[in-house]
C-alpha cells in the first residue's frame, strides 16, 4: 500500500464505459486504464461522480473496481470510491476494495437525507473501522450532498477515524479563497486535491497536492504536464498548460449546457478511445454539424485529434 506522501498530482476521476444498452463496457474500461497510465498520471480516483459509481448497483460497484484495480496491476495508486447514500452498502464496498489491495478508500458523506454533524462524523468511523489500516479520502461534494466538511470537520473526521489515517480529501465546487483556508489549516499529512485543476496552478505553491478534475479526464497529457511543471519549478512551462487547458474548458463548457455529460464521451471517441456510451443515462445527441464544430474548435485549442 502507498504511503499517503506517494498519493499525488493527477489523479483521473476514472470514467466508466458502457455499451450502447448502458451495459458496463469491460473492454472499454480497460482501454481507459491503459490510456491514462499511458499519458503519465499519478494516480485513479475511480468510481466517483464522473465514474458513474452513484448510477451503478453495489455488485456493478464491485465488477469495476475489479476490472481496474486487476488491469492497472499496481502501475498507479488508487483511491476508491465507496460512498453510498447508506452505512451498510459502503462498509460492503470498502471492505471489497480493501480486498482488491486498493491505496486508499474515498467517501462521500451520506446523502439523500439531512444530516447532522454527528451522523456524519459516524459514517465515517463506522466505515474505518471495517476496514482498519485502511487510508481514508474525504469526497467532499457539497452540492450533491448537502454536506459541506468545512476544515474543523475534517480534524473532527480525522479524530474519529483514528488509529486510520485520513490520506486526503476532495474538496469540489469552492471558490479559491475558501480551497486555501483547507491549504491552511490542515496539518500537511492530509493530502488536499480540489476538483478543479485551476486550483491546483494557483494553490500548488501552498500545499495543494493535486487535482482531481471531472472536464479535464479526456486531456489528461496536458494535466500531468501541468503538474510535472509545477513540481520541478517550471512556472512558465506550467503557466502554458494551465492556458491551453482553459482554452480547451472554453471549447467544451460551450456544448455542456444542452449535451451534458455526453460531450466528453464524444471527446473520448474522438481521440480515438472505443467509449461506445458516457455517460450511463440518455442526454441530448450530438448533430454532426455540432459534432465537426466540436471537432474544429478542440484542434484550433491544441488537441490531438485522434490520439497521436
Amino acid at each position: 500500500m502507498a504511503g499517503n506522501a506517494t498519493i499525488e498530482g493527477i489523479l483521473i476521476p476514472m470514467p466508466t464505459a458502457f455499451k450502447e444498452d448502458g451495459a458496463i463496457d469491460d473492454g472499454g474500461t480497460e482501454a481507459l486504464v491503459d490510456f491514462y497510465i499511458g499519458a503519465g498520471v499519478q494516480g485513479f480516483f475511480a468510481l466517483g461522480t464522473h465514474g458513474q459509481g452513484m448510477v451503478m448497483e453495489i455488485d456493478e460497484r464491485k465488477r469495476v473496481a475489479e476490472k481496474i484495480v486487476r488491469h492497472a496491476a499496481g502501475r498507479v495508486p488508487i483511491v476508491m470510491h465507496i460512498g453510498t447514500a447508506n452505512t451498510y452498502s459502503s462498509i460492503d464496498l470498502a471492505r471489497h476494495a480493501v480486498s482488491l489491495g486498493v491505496d486508499a478508500v474515498a467517501v462521500v458523506p451520506p446523502y439523500y437525507y439531512p444530516h447532522n454533524d454527528w451522523e456524519v462524523y459516524a459514517h465515517y468511523k463506522a466505515i474505518a473501522r471495517s476496514v482498519p489500516g485502511t487510508p481514508l479520502f474525504i469526497y467532499d461534494n457539497t452540492e450533491t450532498t448537502h454536506v459541506h466538511i468545512t476544515p474543523p470537520k475534517v480534524l473532527k473526521i480525522q479524530e474519529a477515524i483514528a488509529p486510520s489515517s485520513l490520506a486526503g480529501i476532495k474538496v469540489s465546487f469552492l471558490p479559491f479563497d475558501q480551497l486555501l483556508g483547507y491549504a491552511f489549516k490542515l496539518p500537511r499529512s492530509i493530502g488536499i486535491f480540489p476538483g478543479s485543476i485551476f486550483s491546483l496552478y494557483g494553490a500548488y505553491s501552498l500545499g495543494v497536492r493535486g487535482a482531481i478534475h471531472p472536464p479535464t479526464t479526456p486531456f489528461p497529457e496536458i494535466c500531468v504536464k501541468m503538474f510535472l511543471a509545477l513540481k520541478a519549478g517550471k512556472t512558465d512551462e506550467a503557466r502554458k498548460a494551465h492556458d491551453q487547458l482553459a482554452a480547451i474548458m472554453n471549447v467544451v463548457g460551450r456544448y455542456l449546457p444542452e449535451h451534458g455529460r455526453v460531450v466528453f464521451g464524444e471527446i473520448m471517441r474522438m481521440r480515438g478511445l472505443p467509449v461506445r456510451r458516457f455517460p450511463r443515462w440518455a442526454c441530448a445527441p450530438f448533430t454532426p454539424q455540432e459534432r465537426e464544430s466540436l471537432r474544429n474548435e478542440l484542434i484550433e485549442a491544441g488537441v490531438s485529434l485522434p490520439l497521436p
